[in-house]
Protein backbone atom coordinates (compact mmCIF):
# COMPACT_ATOMS: atom_id res chain seq x y z
CA UNK A 1 0.00 0.00 0.00
CA UNK A 2 2.84 2.48 0.73
CA UNK A 3 4.34 1.69 -2.37
CA UNK A 4 1.14 2.50 -4.00
CA UNK A 5 0.80 5.73 -2.30
CA UNK A 6 4.59 6.56 -3.12
CA UNK A 7 4.32 5.78 -6.59
CA UNK A 8 1.26 7.97 -6.22
CA UNK A 9 2.95 10.98 -5.24
CA UNK A 10 5.79 10.16 -7.58
CA UNK A 11 4.02 10.76 -10.66
CA UNK A 12 1.09 13.06 -9.41
CA UNK A 13 3.51 16.18 -10.41
CA UNK A 14 4.47 14.22 -13.71
CA UNK A 15 0.44 14.61 -14.23
CA UNK A 16 0.32 18.20 -13.76
CA UNK A 17 3.31 18.92 -15.83
CA UNK A 18 1.85 17.33 -19.27
CA UNK A 19 -0.18 20.46 -20.37
CA UNK A 20 -1.59 20.37 -23.63
CA UNK A 21 0.48 22.29 -26.14
CA UNK A 22 -0.53 25.72 -28.00
CA UNK A 23 -0.12 25.57 -31.28
CA UNK A 24 -0.85 28.87 -33.60
CA UNK A 25 -1.80 28.55 -36.98
CA UNK A 26 -2.08 31.68 -39.70
CA UNK A 27 -4.23 32.92 -42.16
CA UNK A 28 -3.97 35.51 -45.05
CA UNK A 29 -7.60 36.77 -44.45
CA UNK A 30 -7.12 39.32 -48.52
CA UNK A 31 -5.94 36.04 -50.45
CA UNK A 32 -8.64 33.97 -48.92
CA UNK A 33 -11.31 36.89 -49.89
CA UNK A 34 -9.33 36.76 -53.81
CA UNK A 35 -9.95 33.32 -54.05
CA UNK A 36 -13.04 32.98 -52.54
CA UNK A 37 -14.43 36.43 -54.53
CA UNK A 38 -12.18 35.43 -57.38
CA UNK A 39 -14.99 35.61 -60.53
CA UNK A 40 -16.92 38.41 -58.74
CA UNK A 41 -16.72 42.08 -60.50
CA UNK A 42 -15.88 43.68 -57.12
CA UNK A 43 -12.41 41.19 -57.20
CA UNK A 44 -11.45 42.75 -60.73
CA UNK A 45 -12.42 46.07 -59.83
CA UNK A 46 -10.29 45.70 -56.88
CA UNK A 47 -7.59 44.46 -59.29
CA UNK A 48 -7.82 46.98 -61.73
CA UNK A 49 -7.32 49.12 -58.96
CA UNK A 50 -4.44 47.87 -57.72
CA UNK A 51 -2.91 47.35 -61.37
CA UNK A 52 -3.44 51.43 -62.28
CA UNK A 53 -1.89 52.03 -58.69
CA UNK A 54 1.22 50.27 -59.41
CA UNK A 55 1.28 52.20 -63.04
CA UNK A 56 0.79 55.62 -61.41
CA UNK A 57 3.46 54.86 -58.61
CA UNK A 58 6.15 53.86 -61.19
CA UNK A 59 5.40 56.90 -63.01
CA UNK A 60 6.00 59.06 -60.28
CA UNK A 61 9.38 56.68 -59.32
CA UNK A 62 10.62 57.34 -63.07
CA UNK A 63 9.71 61.23 -62.73
CA UNK A 64 11.80 61.11 -59.29
CA UNK A 65 15.28 59.12 -60.95
CA UNK A 66 14.68 61.37 -63.67
CA UNK A 67 14.86 64.32 -61.66
CA UNK A 68 17.91 62.90 -60.06
CA UNK A 69 19.87 62.75 -62.70
CA UNK A 70 19.20 65.25 -64.16
CA UNK A 71 20.70 67.40 -60.36
CA UNK A 72 23.84 64.54 -60.89
CA UNK A 73 24.30 66.37 -63.88
CA UNK A 74 23.79 70.14 -62.70
CA UNK A 75 26.19 68.95 -60.04
CA UNK A 76 28.98 67.31 -62.59
CA UNK A 77 28.56 70.67 -64.41
CA UNK A 78 28.83 72.96 -61.30
CA UNK A 79 25.75 74.73 -61.66
CA UNK A 80 24.34 74.80 -57.90
CA UNK A 81 21.16 76.58 -58.46
CA UNK A 82 19.86 74.57 -60.49
CA UNK A 83 20.55 70.86 -58.65
CA UNK A 84 18.88 72.96 -55.29
CA UNK A 85 16.09 73.29 -57.47
CA UNK A 86 16.06 70.15 -58.88
CA UNK A 87 16.54 68.66 -55.00
CA UNK A 88 13.52 71.17 -53.94
CA UNK A 89 11.32 68.96 -56.54
CA UNK A 90 12.70 65.65 -55.75
CA UNK A 91 11.94 65.83 -52.55
CA UNK A 92 7.95 67.81 -53.37
CA UNK A 93 7.82 65.00 -55.75
CA UNK A 94 8.81 62.07 -53.08
CA UNK A 95 6.98 63.64 -50.77
CA UNK A 96 3.77 63.66 -52.63
CA UNK A 97 4.69 59.89 -54.01
CA UNK A 98 4.45 58.79 -50.16
CA UNK A 99 1.20 60.70 -49.46
CA UNK A 100 -0.19 59.49 -52.46
CA UNK A 101 0.82 55.34 -51.67
CA UNK A 102 -0.89 56.19 -48.19
CA UNK A 103 -4.07 57.58 -49.51
CA UNK A 104 -4.56 55.20 -52.31
CA UNK A 105 -3.40 51.75 -50.14
CA UNK A 106 -5.92 53.01 -47.65
CA UNK A 107 -8.35 53.29 -50.16
CA UNK A 108 -7.77 49.63 -51.72
CA UNK A 109 -7.51 48.11 -48.03
CA UNK A 110 -11.30 49.87 -47.15
CA UNK A 111 -12.40 48.03 -50.41
CA UNK A 112 -10.82 44.65 -49.29
CA UNK A 113 -12.50 45.14 -46.01
CA UNK A 114 -15.47 45.96 -47.21
CA UNK A 115 -15.65 42.98 -49.49
CA UNK A 116 -14.23 40.61 -46.72
CA UNK A 117 -17.29 41.73 -44.59
CA UNK A 118 -19.96 40.65 -46.46
CA UNK A 119 -22.19 38.81 -43.54
CA UNK A 120 -22.63 35.03 -45.84
CA UNK A 121 -18.51 35.40 -46.34
CA UNK A 122 -17.46 35.94 -42.80
CA UNK A 123 -20.00 32.90 -41.78
CA UNK A 124 -18.54 30.93 -44.05
CA UNK A 125 -15.13 31.67 -43.57
CA UNK A 126 -15.64 31.57 -39.42
CA UNK A 127 -17.06 28.11 -40.14
CA UNK A 128 -13.87 26.92 -42.82
CA UNK A 129 -11.57 28.73 -40.22
CA UNK A 130 -12.74 26.81 -37.20
CA UNK A 131 -13.32 23.44 -38.93
CA UNK A 132 -9.44 23.36 -40.44
CA UNK A 133 -8.35 24.63 -37.28
CA UNK A 134 -9.72 21.63 -35.56
CA UNK A 135 -8.47 19.13 -38.02
CA UNK A 136 -5.09 20.37 -37.98
CA UNK A 137 -5.25 20.76 -34.10
CA UNK A 138 -4.29 24.31 -33.79
CA UNK A 139 -5.34 26.06 -30.87
CA UNK A 140 -5.14 29.55 -31.96
CA UNK A 141 -5.26 31.10 -35.45
CA UNK A 142 -4.28 34.85 -36.15
CA UNK A 143 -3.95 36.95 -38.98
CA UNK A 144 -1.09 37.39 -41.27
CA UNK A 145 -1.55 40.98 -41.53
CA UNK A 146 -1.53 41.20 -37.51
CA UNK A 147 1.55 43.70 -37.27
CA UNK A 148 2.57 42.39 -33.75
CA UNK A 149 3.90 39.03 -36.30
CA UNK A 150 7.37 39.46 -37.17
CA UNK A 151 8.03 35.21 -38.61
CA UNK A 152 6.01 32.17 -39.13
CA UNK A 153 6.97 29.15 -40.66
CA UNK A 154 4.66 28.21 -43.69
CA UNK A 155 3.72 24.90 -41.86
CA UNK A 156 1.24 26.62 -39.55
CA UNK A 157 -0.53 28.72 -42.55
CA UNK A 158 -3.86 27.41 -43.30
CA UNK A 159 -5.01 29.86 -46.17
CA UNK A 160 -4.63 27.11 -48.57
CA UNK A 161 -6.61 24.32 -46.75
CA UNK A 162 -9.12 26.97 -45.90
CA UNK A 163 -9.41 28.15 -49.29
CA UNK A 164 -9.92 24.40 -50.45
CA UNK A 165 -12.37 23.91 -47.39
CA UNK A 166 -14.33 26.89 -49.04
CA UNK A 167 -14.09 25.84 -52.49
CA UNK A 168 -15.71 22.43 -51.23
CA UNK A 169 -18.67 24.15 -49.16
CA UNK A 170 -19.69 26.20 -51.93
CA UNK A 171 -20.00 23.31 -54.04
CA UNK A 172 -22.39 21.25 -52.34
CA UNK A 173 -26.37 21.59 -53.22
Amino acid sequence: MRRVVSVFFFLLPLALTGQQLTTVGIIDIGKVTMAFYRDSQAVRELEEMTKRLQGELDAITAEINQLKERQLEAERAGNKTLSLQLEEQITSKTNYLREYYRIKNAQLQERRNRLAESSSFLSELQQAIAFVAEDQGYSVILKSSDPNLVWWSKQVDITELVIQRLLKAQKRP
